[in-house]
């Protein structure tokens, strides 16, 4: 950054914030194009070398935001994606902290066994769980969207599982008698 533009910056942010200058002033300018070539490939630079200069920590924290905003856009959409279940996301985000199923285990309190049922899909997870997993992600993963998660898959099953429903009906005696 050239020093009278780090004039203007300091003195635009007395009066504004870093995206009302970003908004109003980086994108709003109308370059020729060749300075514009410029400017993008000057961009281009210093974001790599920021992406080359993360911490373990920003690493983590970028692929956790990243898990976060998936899970939002998958929660906006009305079907049911199986690579969205509770199992899959849970082995995602194990996979993502870089920790062994031991050692995770550990972390959130619950038996190896326990974790691998709820990795294999053999064993659904409760709200106590949940709130461990919020509290492993430091509030980036919200409990409730590890339940909105699980939600999903049994809304899917009680729409779709039409022989168990069947099967489920057979054990009712005495339906109650309000359609003539």
């Amino acid at each position: 950054m050239k020093s009278s533009d780090k004039d203007i910056y300091e003195k635009l942010s007395k009066t504004y914030t870093d995206e009302e200058i970003v908004e109003g002033f980086v994108f709003n300018a109308q370059l020729p194009e060749a300075e514009q070539k410029e400017a993008h490939a000057e961009f281009l630079k210093l974001r790599l070398e920021r992406l080359k200069n993360r911490t373990p920590q920003q690493i983590l924290s970028n692929k956790l935001m990243r898990m976060k905003i998936l899970m939002q856009d998958y929660f906006k959409q009305t079907d049911y994606d199986a690579a969205f279940s509770f199992s899959k996301q849970l082995a995602q985000y194990l996979e993502l902290t870089g920790k062994s199923k031991k050692a995770f285990a550990e972390d959130i309190g619950v038996h190896p066994t326990k974790l691998s049922r709820l990795l294999n899909d053999n064993e659904n997870p409760n709200v106590e769980l949940m709130y461990r997993l919020e509290k492993h992600s430091n509030g980036e993963l919200p409990a409730f969207y590890w339940w909105r998660l699980h939600a999903r898959k049994l809304e899917h099953l009680i729409k779709t599982d039409l022989e168990k429903r069947l099967a489920e009906g057979e054990k009712v005696k005495n339906v109650l008698p309000l359609r003539a």
